[in-house]
């Protein structure tokens, strides 16, 4: 299947106001007192973690139709190097500054603050609590950065797939990764089988980064075109909050990541109310500081009690989530946006930024 560069415009900023709710959802997860909430929004508030997988498979979408057809030279692989890096190291570095004051054992442990500053201290097992060391909302970017050396090897395999090859691998895809319930799967998260233990936690959530690959070309093949209308967005969103709401278990978590899968398609090729509202320019601005708003959340939380103490601890809990994303814009305009340019301005083809 023969596949070109995407064309001008086709910067799909909906689907980066998507990345918004996620990195909110998850930002609930880890901050929101749910002690005496309603079963039903208390189970929706403890599945936050299953937004880990939205953004693993959004990657894999996002890559693939920024750089299809960009990946068959070693300069194409350089390019890519140095905007992976230019896009999520600076930011990560802020992070774990902020955190630096606040973090204990760095020194006492300088292999482990080594393996944080070079992304890979989530490369070992499942169990491994190295993962969640300095930083621990890190761990997922380490998970990633293993998916952006593995993409340049991907891509042109997967890009030589027929139409139907694609759907075969999708489903595929998405099986492995349901079967294994691997969306819930973390530094300490749950094992369906006794066998995976060993094996490296990147590698157990490659699948649904191919996921996100497999859907991206699809998409550009057009296999998703009928899905264009709002009712396809609508069901899709609705079953995915169906099955966050419903979800007690690590395997139902698995049907989460199913409508996942689903939203991402439909909202890549919705033209209706649902993609006007979604590109709206607030909207897509929260969806560009998301990577901010996630990355930050742990070390802007652990300083509000250092800065709000005694009485006025309660300004703190107060103030944390809307000063997180006011910080989170801020960090987005006035550090990830020109650290990014000015890394990249060497590079002379560059992917829209809208979608890298």
């Amino acid at each position: 299947m023969e596949l070109k560069p995407s064309p001008a415009g086709s910067n799909l900023t909906q689907l980066t106001s998507l990345r918004f709710f996620a990195a909110v959802y998850v930002l609930a997860f880890h901050s929101v007192d749910i002690n005496g909430a309603p079963h039903l929004i208390a189970n929706l508030v403890k599945n936050g973690y299953l937004g880990v997988s939205f953004f693993f498979l959004l990657s894999g979408f996002i890559l693939t139709h920024s750089y299809v057809g960009r990946m068959s030279h070693w300069d194409d692989v350089r390019r890519f190097a140095v905007a992976r890096f230019a896009r999520i190291y600076p930011v990560y570095l802020l992070a774990l500054a902020v955190a630096l004051q606040l973090a204990k054992g760095l020194f006492d442990y300088p292999l482990a603050s080594l393996a944080t500053l070079g992304l890979i201290q989530a490369w070992g097992a499942p169990a491994s609590l190295l993962a969640f060391f300095w930083n621990p909302a890190g761990w997922t970017l380490s998970v990633e950065f293993f998916f952006y050396l593995m993409f340049p090897l991907l891509l042109p395999l997967l890009s030589r797939l027929t139409t139907a090859a694609l759907w075969v691998g999708l489903a595929a895809a998405v099986s492995i990764f349901a079967v294994m319930c691997l969306p819930g799967l973390g530094p300490t998260g749950y094992l369906a089988f006794s066998w995976m233990a060993p094996m490296p936690l990147p590698l157990l959530r490659l699948p649904e980064f191919i996921a996100g690959i497999l859907c991206a070309l699809l998409f550009r093949a057009g296999a998703f075109n009928r899905l264009h209308d709002d009712v396809a967005a609508i069901v899709a969103g609705a079953f995915t909050m169906a099955a966050l709401i419903a979800t007690s278990t690590a395997s139902t978590g698995s049907f989460a990541a199913i409508g996942f899968v689903a939203l991402i398609m439909t909202c890549a090729v919705n033209d209706g109310l649902v993609q006007r509202a979604l590109s709206c320019r607030p909207l897509v601005l929260l969806g560009n500081a998301s990577y901010a708003l996630y990355i930050l959340q742990i070390p802007v939380r652990k300083w509000m009690p250092v800065i709000f103490t005694g009485e006025w601890d309660w300004i703190g809990r107060l103030l944390y989530q809307p000063l997180l994303v006011i910080i989170s814009v801020a960090v987005f305009i006035l550090l990830e946006e020109p650290a990014r340019k000015l890394l990249r301005g060497s590079i002379a083809e560059r992917a829209s930024p809208s979608v890298a």
